[in-house]
């Protein structure tokens, strides 16, 4: 059992685990985009639905969490050792000396005090240390991974999404089905940094529940779940009779047709005819999904063969050589994502945990952490240990003026 502990306590503590783990995954990445343009969408399913991956992603969380207590585990250690309640141990310490003799602990705090050193003794012990640790930054960053890891691994095993429509005036299509009326579907300008325009979806209170009104960022959440805006276009119902279609075809349809100029393909179910329809641009250069003065510009085709084509605005109809088309009603629509995805959350958070070990850095960086700690270990024997965090030259001379005082003292 001990033989198969110590592996694996190495695997989640070393530092190694989380390149070799990235490596592995960017090397499927690779092999994917040979046989696919979408890599990166193939390789999260594949993931999703291969227990050998998940449980790879899984090592990267776990790696971070076991640094993390391996790191405070070494910052409570050293610390006791600095205050002469515990053992100084190999790996708290980048030097380790033994010296022969006798030493007055004493001259060793008065030199290190004026050195700028901040002092401790105990019986048999002192410790002397100066500067700012970065052990706080370190394991708030180690915290960043450990939230950053988790959060992308719930995302890829218990993320559930669905796509609906969002057509002013009905309901709106929750996961839940009883997700309110959207009410009012607005697209305006907004001079931004990022966006140039903003999007309002203004969902009206069903029952109990209140209203709420949705954009494109930060995205809104609804019943929880993240509300996505997709792509923008138009529902609209159509009427339609030809010649030899007598008892007409009507449908409500959803056209993805935005912005002016984009075609999408309509058929009339059992029948030769379809539709290419687009929003034809106004002369005045107004954007018609942000005013509202929308109409249909379409073709109609019959087999492979072009009937004619025409424009049709809201509410408006086209009689031709027998051929009717009508689009009494067309109204706002965005396709929207409705996403359960409860690994954002640990995702922002590690954001926010990065930002605060930075903060936590910057002093550290310009005081680096220097650490001494003298103790007699027997009757003539000096255990003297040394650590600096970064270059400690002028620190490696000040120990070692140290352990050059104490020798000539002990001929």
């Amino acid at each position: 059992m001990k033989r198969l502990l110590r592996p694996a306590l190495l695997l989640f503590t070393s530092r190694f685990t989380p390149p070799v783990v990235v490596g592995i995954f960017l090397l499927a990445y690779i092999g994917i985009a040979f046989f696919t343009e979408d890599a990166l969408i193939a390789l999260m399913e594949l993931t999703r639905h291969s227990a050998v991956l998940v449980g790879l992603l899984a090592l990267l969380p776990l790696n971070a969490l076991g640094r993390v207590a391996t790191e405070l585990r070494a910052v409570l250690a050293r610390r006791r050792a600095l205050s002469g309640s515990g053992e100084p141990c190999a790996e708290l310490f980048d030097e380790r000396v033994e010296l022969s003799g006798s030493c007055d602990f004493d001259d060793l705090k008065q030199r290190f005090a004026g050195l700028g050193y901040r002092t401790r003794q105990a019986e048999g012990s002192l410790g002397a240390w100066r500067g700012i640790s970065g052990s706080p930054a370190r394991l708030i960053l180690l915290a960043g991974s450990f939230c950053l890891f988790l959060g992308i691994l719930i995302s890829l095993t218990a993320r559930n999404s669905s796509r609906g429509a969002l057509i002013e005036g009905e309901p709106l299509p929750a996961p839940s089905g009883n997700g309110g009326v959207v009410e009012r579907i607005r697209l305006a300008e907004a001079p931004g940094l990022i966006l140039s325009k903003s999007l309002e979806m203004r969902v009206a209170p069903l029952g109990r529940s209140a209203g709420a009104t949705y954009g494109i960022y930060p995205p809104g959440r609804h019943q929880g779940a993240y509300v996505y805006p997709r792509y923008l276009g138009i529902a609209a119902y159509l009427q339609f009779s030809a010649p030899d279609l007598p008892q007409g075809y009507q449908t409500h349809t959803v056209l993805n047709i935005y912005p002016p100029g984009k075609d999408a393909a309509l058929e009339v179910p059992n029948s030769p005819y379809r539709f290419v329809v687009s929003m034809p641009e106004p002369a005045d250069g107004s954007d018609p999904y942000a005013t509202g003065r929308m109409g249909i510009q379409f073709k109609l085709f019959k087999g492979k063969d072009a009937l004619f084509s025409g424009s049709v605005p809201a509410g408006g109809e086209l009689v031709r050589d027998g051929y009717r088309v009508a689009f009494p009603d067309l109204r706002r629509m965005v396709i929207t994502d409705f996403i359960e995805d409860y690994g954002v959350q640990f995702i922002w958070a590690a954001g926010g945990l990065y930002c605060l070990a930075l903060l936590a850095w910057l002093p550290a960086l310009c005081l680096r952490r220097r650490e001494v700690l003298f103790v007699r270990r027997e009757p003539g024997l000096i255990l003297a240990c040394s650590r600096s965090e970064g270059q400690g030259m002028a620190h490696g001379g000040i120990f070692n003026e140290a352990l050059d005082l104490m020798e000539s003292r002990n001929p």
